[in-house]
């Protein structure tokens, strides 16, 4: 089992080392062509764009990745569920465009202010972003739960953000845009097109990779069913989604578009730490569904905690990098102007160190259907978050927004452990403690 999670596990985190380092590579393309304005600005507008995301990307999308995980194979049910999916992101694509075209003309947030003039375009490009990549979501979530992990990150996390930057490059050097507002509505369309071309790569891989059975038809009472279990399972994502980004969407509504892109670029070096977390637990859900449904709560507490070991393996370089030369690291990448975002950086990576101790628990209780406890707990980390960020980034800034993440993720994955491991007996962290039936890490 060890030997097939490090095959699984290095094959997914390499297209995840390459999707975190091109997701640097963007905010740098960003600040070096256009300033800490330009890279303040998308970075906000992402933020806000991933919140969008959730309903059909982390709701719905899974849903179908434990429904095609169940059986292996993406059968009638599951392609009806999918279709469903499309449906709604198409709603979801048409609403975050009409909220967000109404926060932009009537908000008085520094951001807001600056993308006034081009309000409408950008609102269009970024909705049609949006329903990219909803589609590319559900995709991902059919290839995960066939066990095809790694060829379901390729179209996001290589092809997507490659063309992203191709597109914010070829603005710069042929376009050359006059003034902020067109800047961004030049990066947006960037952004719109790189959604679609990756959405439309990985539909092509999808239907090459896997048996597509015919939709089966579902009845109302099935209908009503799904929408309720992807609404619990939405409704936990958008919390953890939130609790996320609050730091930075507080950030840029209180302080200006040039600290938020100097605190962007700390996230995004700090987010190196949490690249292993993140490709691991790709493959931990599925895992997790599948051992859970045999019963095999051995193997399953054993996949938990090799999980949890190899994430903190691949986590801990990063403080220690910037500890030493976190200064000398931002000047280099971003320019000598983003030498203030080594503290920040630092301080969020050795959350996402803690996060990997602690192990795959949020995983593990989503697919031992325990995504209601995850509402609760991720709400009371989400309360923390933004009390926090109240109180200190009035007076500290980044540096205050970066302390308030980190406790509240320390928090919020605290009390995931403890309810996971209460309710499946399973200890999924580094430690392996043993579990409620004898059986250990």
């Amino acid at each position: 089992m060890l030997r097939k999670l490090l095959q699984q596990g290095a094959s997914v985190a390499t297209i995840r080392v390459l999707g975190t380092g091109m997701g640097v590579a963007i905010s740098i393309v960003l600040a070096r062509a256009f300033g800490t304005e330009a890279l303040g600005v998308y970075s906000f507008c992402i933020a806000l764009f991933m919140l969008a995301t959730v309903p059909i990307s982390y709701g719905w999308a899974g849903m179908l990745l434990r429904s095609v995980a169940r059986e292996g194979r993406l059968d009638g049910m599951s392609r009806a569920m999918a279709r469903y999916g499309a449906v709604g992101a198409v709603g979801m694509a048409l609403l975050a465009a009409v909220v967000g075209y109404v926060a932009l003309r009537i908000g008085r947030t520094d951001i807001a202010t600056l993308l006034e003039p081009v309000a409408l375009g950008a609102v269009g490009l970024l909705a049609v972003a949006l329903l990219a990549d909803q589609v590319s979501a559900l995709r991902m979530a059919s290839l995960r739960g066939i066990d095809r992990p790694t060829l379901a990150q390729l179209p996001e996390m290589v092809l997507r953000p490659t063309f992203l930057i191709a597109g914010i490059g070829a603005l710069w050097f042929f376009y050359g845009p006059d003034g902020l507002a067109q800047t961004m509505l030049g990066v947006f369309a960037a952004v719109a097109l790189a959604a679609l071309l990756s959405a439309l790569f990985g539909q092509v891989l999808l239907s090459r990779v896997a048996k597509l059975s015919p939709p089966r038809r579902v009845d109302p009472l099935t209908q009503r069913h799904w929408i309720a279990s992807a609404a619990a399972l939405a409704g936990s994502a958008g919390l953890v989604q939130l609790n996320g980004y609050v730091d930075l969407l507080l950030l840029g509504g209180m302080r200006d578009a040039d600290e938020v892109g100097l605190y962007r670029a700390g996230l995004q070096i700090a987010m190196l730490a949490n690249f292993g977390y993140i490709a691991l637990n790709m493959l931990a859900g599925q895992r997790f569904s599948n051992l859970l449904a045999k019963g095999d709560k051995q193997a399953a507490s054993q996949t938990g905690t090799h999980l949890s070991r190899l994430a903190l393996l691949t986590a801990i370089p990063v403080p220690i990098a910037l500890l030493i030369g976190g200064e000398w690291i931002f000047g280099f990448l971003f320019g000598a102007d983003f030498a203030p975002s080594a503290l920040p950086a630092l301080i969020v990576s050795l959350g996402f160190c803690f996060s990997a101790t602690i192990g795959m628990a949020h995983a593990l209780l989503i697919m031992s259907h325990g995504e209601f406890i995850a509402i609760r707990l991720t709400a009371v980390a989400l309360a923390t978050n933004v009390m926090l960020c109240l109180l200190l980034i009035p007076a500290y800034g980044m540096l205050g927004a970066a302390v308030s993440n980190v406790v509240a993720s320390a928090l919020w994955n605290v009390l995931l452990w403890y309810f996971a491991r209460k309710r499946t007996g399973i200890d999924p962290s580094a430690v392996g403690l043993i579990a409620s039936d004898g059986t250990n890490g």
